[in-house]
């Protein structure tokens, strides 16, 4: 029972690992939480901001601590929105611009997620004090990423810019006072193992006192797990000399999770995805929790995006190419689009970082200048809907001429 605990605790913390780089990147450049970075360059292989980034998409990047003030969030007036993840402001949901108060909210009679001004009547919250809404929030701690699609290659990036401008993050007094520390440097990274299992363990300790399960109803068989792995108020205590074994237990029972056929979603061509209910707001399911976190931290909810992955349980998802060798991807009708939507093909290395190449070239999509095999645009003014093809090859060979002009 002891080491099925150890197994569940791991799972349990390892997102908080991934959480700890990203807010320690972001905090670098802002040093202090609850503001906004605003990456005002499009992302080359250089870019380490984000993980798994969009070529042809502006990110503004915040670290919230919401231990001892509520925060006020503006979302500025945008044809085309699309956000964060237990909160999806965006277009996807109609969300109107203008500002949102973010609160931590603990209780288990008040869901969690975005409540609309003109849907939710409460003495609390009878005019809304100005408010498009507000935001509760599962736990204190947190982020949000807002992504910006810059269309026109590229050619409007000072219009991203002056949205960027518009989107602001404010501190205002809470009214009910809870005894949480403010989310510091030192806890994301001071005195941690360099075991990666034991580095999980002593961040779950560090964190979940405060940060309790997404689905609070679940918080009785956490806590009696957290404590039978060694976790009691905010301290690890090792049970056991060695966790490697039950690490690597951990990754191959994540592994086989999404295998389930509740977890993923079957497409054609070896084709995969995570399932409706395994994709952003996880719920209690906390193995694909974790394998979501190693493959694409951070990817919004189903409602808002697709992420169409190959062969995703294979022992490694990082796929070769020899020197000679060369991938052709072959598409037999245009993807199907929702209104405003959107599909790229991008390449990233094993750090899932964009790869540098000699086309400065990392993702192809229905915004690119892709022809069919007669060199008409695929995305021209007819309406034709025929096969094309994509081809991804190593970066120190030349190019095909019948190729690249294309």
């Amino acid at each position: 029972m002891g080491r099925k605990r150890r197994l569940t605790t791991t799972q349990y913390g390892y997102p908080l690992v991934s959480y700890a780089t990203f807010a320690l990147r972001t905090l670098a450049r802002l040093n202090s939480t609850s503001s906004f970075y605003h990456l005002r360059e499009l992302t080359t292989p250089e870019t380490t901001a984000v993980v798994r980034p969009n070529v042809d998409t502006l990110y503004s990047a915040s670290v919230i601590d919401l231990s001892h003030h509520d925060v006020i969030v503006d979302v500025p007036v945008v044809d085309e929105r699309y956000g964060n993840n237990y909160a999806n402001l965006g277009n996807v949901f109609n969300s109107s611009a203008g500002k949102y108060l973010l609160r931590y909210s603990p209780s288990s009679n008040e869901t969690v997620g975005v409540q609309l001004c003109d849907e939710t009547q409460s003495e609390e919250y009878e005019d809304c004090r100005g408010l498009r809404g507000w935001i509760n929030a599962p736990t204190p701690y947190g982020a949000i990423l807002a992504r910006l699609v810059v269309k026109n290659n590229g050619t409007d990036l000072d219009k991203i810019h002056a949205i960027q401008d518009q989107i602001h993050i404010s501190t205002v007094p809470r009214k009910r006072t809870q005894k949480i520390p403010p989310l510091t440097v030192p806890m994301l990274n001071s005195s941690l193992s360099s075991d990666p299992a034991t580095r999980i363990m002593q961040m779950t300790a560090r964190f979940a006192p405060h940060n309790p399960p997404r689905n609070i109803s679940d918080f009785a068989r956490v806590n009696s797990n957290l404590k039978a792995a060694g976790i009691h108020d905010g301290t690890y205590r090792p049970q056991v000399r060695n966790l490697t074994a039950a690490a690597v237990t951990a990754a191959a029972t994540v592994s086989k999770a999404f295998a389930l056929p509740a977890n993923h979603i079957d497409f054609d061509n070896g084709w995969q995805s995570v399932s409706d209910t395994a994709q952003g707001d996880f719920n209690t399911n906390y193995e694909m929790r974790a394998f979501v976190t190693n493959w694409a931290y951070l990817i919004v909810d189903n409602i808002v995006a697709l992420y169409p992955m190959y062969d995703p349980t294979a022992n490694s998802s990082v796929h070769d190419l020899g020197a000679n060798e060369a991938y052709v991807f072959t598409f037999n009708r245009k993807p199907a689009l929702a209104e405003n939507g959107f599909w790229s093909l991008t390449l990233y290395n094993a750090d899932k970082f964009l790869i540098k190449n000699s086309l400065n070239r990392s993702s192809l999509g229905d915004r690119s200048n892709l022809t069919y095999a007669d060199g008409i645009p695929v995305y021209g003014d007819d309406h034709r809907d025929g096969p094309f093809q994509l081809l991804i090859q190593p970066a120190d060979i030349e190019p095909p001429a019948n190729w690249t002009s294309k």
